[in-house]
């Protein structure tokens, strides 16, 4: 059960706008990242991947997938909705383009409290008038017949890929799949299959699921989650989806670790991720370092020891892994004990690339009205932040509220619908 809290929150047209515009930015300036990988050594040791991940990397990453968006991704961030400076409030937390949660959700949460609470609400005031964003359902199907007319397939043939023997946790994509089948289906001549990635093998050079050829795979597993899955036929079916650009989001998703943004920080780097900078978007971006024995500049631009730094500097920063989810192993350093915090930092150093630090900041509360266990009507305080998923064509946001500082609908937070005023 996902608890939906049955007020939502209302966003202007100027921060739809704003956020689209931002969203937009910071997307085409992560897309670089792969080729920086491949090209810098020292954006290897930022964004370290496992020896078997460089090589599929390495295999079928080529100059003609920069042709395609390729990518779906989710922005998490912060801000503080109803703030006179809510600009100021603004904090991308980290990027998400492999599995992305929410696609389902967000736009099934602004559904019905469009239906169920507006009417309400309306009642009370005939003024209020809320829209829903665009459905993100819609903008990933977009992407992914955007994707097959770039590459010229004739056909709309789409797998949604996942572990079928996983039986714990959230899974959206049967949901997705009959939602696709039942709107795009007839229209587009698009059919949707559900597919575990064993079940895909090569037929010449094209990709088949039972006997049917597949266009597009949207994948809900990371590199390392397929190579779990065994030695078959799927690795070399998955290897030819990804040469051939078939995947979304492609082998350029791999690249969605928490220190991205210490390479969008990175004076070295200032010039290739210029736009950033010069939309004044950076102040959005926390100041993020893989936690390494190096000499670095710290959030104020001094130079400094990273790891002394860190030990002193506990209230203003927060450890997280560098490529989990779910918001699982994150430590909060003004809520750590110093014995906790200093065991992180040795723990990041004898784990290199898998741990950073990230500067802190905070997240605010809203105050929701919530039906307790008798079915009385209490008010209580959620800490809030949103996911963007963001297409030149429009963007979705999944709103989550949590009476943790870690906001999580893995763990057990709840969602919260954001819509559109005028």
């Amino acid at each position: 059960v996902i608890n939906l809290l049955p007020l939502p929150l209302v966003a202007t047209p100027e921060q739809i706008r704003y956020l689209h515009k931002t969203c937009l930015v910071i997307k085409n300036a992560l897309s670089k990242l792969i080729d920086l990988y491949l090209e810098h050594p020292e954006v290897r040791e930022i964004l370290p991947l496992t020896e078997e991940e460089e090589i599929w990397i390495k295999d079928t990453w080529t100059k003609a997938h920069r042709k395609t968006r390729g990518i779906w991704s989710r922005l998490d961030f912060h801000f503080d909705i109803y703030h006179p400076d809510w600009k100021e409030t603004i904090t991308f937390f980290e990027d998400n383009s492999v599995a992305v949660g929410g696609n389902h959700y967000a736009p099934t949460a602004e559904e019905l409290i469009t239906k169920i609470v507006l009417p309400r609400l309306r009642k009370i005031n005939n003024n209020i008038i809320l829209e829903k964003n665009e459905d993100i359902r819609t903008l990933l199907c977009h992407e992914i017949l955007h994707q097959a007319e770039t590459l010229g397939r004739k056909g709309l043939n789409i797998a949604f890929a996942e572990d079928k023997t996983l039986t714990s946790g959230i899974t959206e994509f049967p949901s997705l799949a009959e939602f696709y089948n039942k709107k795009f289906g007839k229209r587009c001549e698009m059919k949707t299959y559900m597919v575990d990635p064993r079940e895909l093998y090569l037929k010449g050079d094209e990709i088949y699921y039972k006997n049917h050829e597949i266009d597009i795979i949207y994948r809900d597993f990371e590199l390392v989650e397929l190579f779990k899955m065994g030695k078959g036929k799927h690795l070399n079916a998955m290897k030819t989806a990804f040469k051939k650009n078939q995947v979304i989001s492609s082998i350029a998703g791999e690249i969605d670790h928490k220190s991205c943004w210490e390479v969008l920080r990175d004076e070295r780097f200032a010039k290739i991720f210029k736009t950033i900078r010069d939309a004044g978007i950076l102040k959005h971006i926390p100041w993020t370092k893989i936690i390494r024995d190096i000499r670095t500049d710290s959030p104020e631009g001094k130079n400094v020891e990273l790891l002394n730094y860190i030990r002193k500097n506990k209230n203003s920063l927060i450890l997280k892994p560098n490529r989990g989810y779910g918001g699982y192993g994150i430590v909060i350093g003004k809520d750590a004990t110093e014995q906790r915090w200093d065991e992180m930092i040795d723990r990041g150093c004898a784990e290199f690339g898998k741990w950073v630090a990230q500067e802190y900041r905070r997240v605010s509360t809203r105050t929701f009205p919530v039906i307790d266990e008798y079915g009385d009507i209490v008010f209580e305080e959620y800490y809030t932040v949103y996911g963007l998923a963001g297409t030149p064509e429009g963007i979705g946001i999944l709103g989550r509220a949590s009476h943790k500082k870690i906001v999580n609908v893995a763990q057990k937070g709840g969602i919260v619908a954001v819509l559109r005023g005028h």
